[in-house]
């Protein structure tokens, strides 16, 4: 299988028409429409869940097949003492030196 970076391959259902970006909240597992919600939602939810949903869809990827360019990790670790979990998504990007954009795939 060839390496596959179109947005909607990480994210069902994406759609953009040249002004927005849209997806169902359904595309996004663990995220629940009232988290979201603009007026009443809350970011943190949204973020984990948003993290949560690209690095499952990186670890779907056929390994030969992940960017090389883009490389995501996430750790886990548990306080002994209360049992609080705490998890970490490192997210990192070649960049091209002459700019600030991420480097082609090869």
């Amino acid at each position: 299988m060839a390496q596959d970076l179109k947005p909607s391959t990480w994210i069902p259902s994406w759609s953009e028409d040249a002004t927005n970006v849209t997806f169902p909240i359904a595309s996004i597992p663990e995220l629940t429409a009232a988290e979201a919600d603009a007026d009443t939602g809350n970011i943190s939810k949204v973020m984990s869940a948003m993290l949560e949903c690209i690095y499952q869809a990186w670890l779907a990827q056929d390994a030969a097949d992940r960017p090389t360019k883009m490389t995501i990790c996430r750790s886990t670790s548990v306080n002994d003492v209360t049992g609080a979990i705490t998890r970490t998504y490192q997210f990192q990007f070649a960049m091209v030196v002459t700019g600030e954009e991420v480097d082609e795939e090869a």
